[in-house]
């Protein structure tokens, strides 16, 4: 994959109403989309208020079809399963693929945590185009683990929908360009904006795209609308021949289980000989 062009398209905008009315705001800026190979939402860009899995999905395809996108990272929402509350994200194709993960880690300063469960590990998404992609949703960028694993998965370009105040716009750049660095991907920042957090402060966007290097490659200001750059992914081929992060961390991670099993079988085997009565 020496060279592979991908137009992506950020769409970055205000919450406010119930779901429909979001949901017709983000899909009257996506039908001005001009066809990219993916887009991308913010999270729970249909509000705050839990919604069914079939309606989220439903909401997603439409977008999908109206942007002419090929992908659809479909942000994030709170998904009500039987009374319980959890953040899931899609990433569907226009085949009708989907993956769908969710937020492990809801935030604990906002208080999400006394009303949302733990979710599943992140959508990681294997294209019919030839690459793979992935979406952490919000906080969970901050466990450095979380996109290792989906770096390590085969992921090339790494989403991240989230709600995030202005004045932590600083720490999201910082962090947004060392995770696309120490894993040699791009990692995609989608904001809302013209917002208020859960506590009051203003969310007014700053979505950036980090590229494998850590470089701030691509950045949206505070506007409402769809924001489009085009990104190579033979630059991650590039960077990764030089850079060896992943390769090494592999190699090491395969090592460490082997050692871990071998002491692990040593140390079953003691026990069995001390049952016996064998070892002294």
């Amino acid at each position: 994959m020496s060279q592979r062009i991908l137009r992506v398209a950020i769409i970055q905008s205000r919450i406010a109403g119930g779901a429909i009315e979001n949901f017709k705001r983000v899909r009257d800026m996506a039908s001005t989309a001009s066809s990219p190979e993916i887009m991308a939402i913010y999270e729970n860009w249909l509000g705050r208020t839990p919604i069914s899995m079939e309606k989220y999905v439903g909401f997603s395809r439409e977008i999908l079809d109206v942007s002419g996108a090929r992908v659809l990272v479909a942000g994030s929402a709170y998904i009500d399963i039987g009374g319980s509350i959890v953040s899931k994200s899609a990433i569907i194709d226009k085949g009708g693929s989907i993956a769908v993960g969710g937020k492990i880690f809801p935030s604990a300063a906002t208080g999400e945590r006394s009303r949302v469960l733990p979710g599943d590990p992140p959508a990681i998404f294997k294209t019919i185009y030839g690459y793979s992609i992935a979406s952490v949703i919000c906080v969970d960028a901050m466990y450095p683990e979380i996109v290792r694993i989906a770096s390590l998965a085969g992921s090339y370009i790494v989403f991240n929908p989230s709600i995030i105040p202005s004045n932590r716009s600083y720490l999201w750049r910082a962090l947004g360009a060392s995770r696309a660095s120490e894993n040699t991907i791009f990692f995609i920042h989608v904001n809302a904006t013209n917002t208020k957090y859960v506590d009051g402060r203003d969310v007014m966007g700053g979505s950036f795209i980090a590229d494998p290097q850590g470089r701030i490659s691509f950045e949206v200001g505070s506007g409402e609308g769809v924001f489009e750059a085009s990104i190579d992914l033979g630059e991650v081929d590039r960077i990764r021949t030089r850079w060896r992060y992943l390769e090494d961390i592999r190699a090491s991670l395969q090592e460490i289980y082997k050692i871990m099993f071998e002491r692990d079988q040593e140390s079953l085997v003691k026990k069995l000989l001390l049952m016996e009565g064998w070892e002294h």
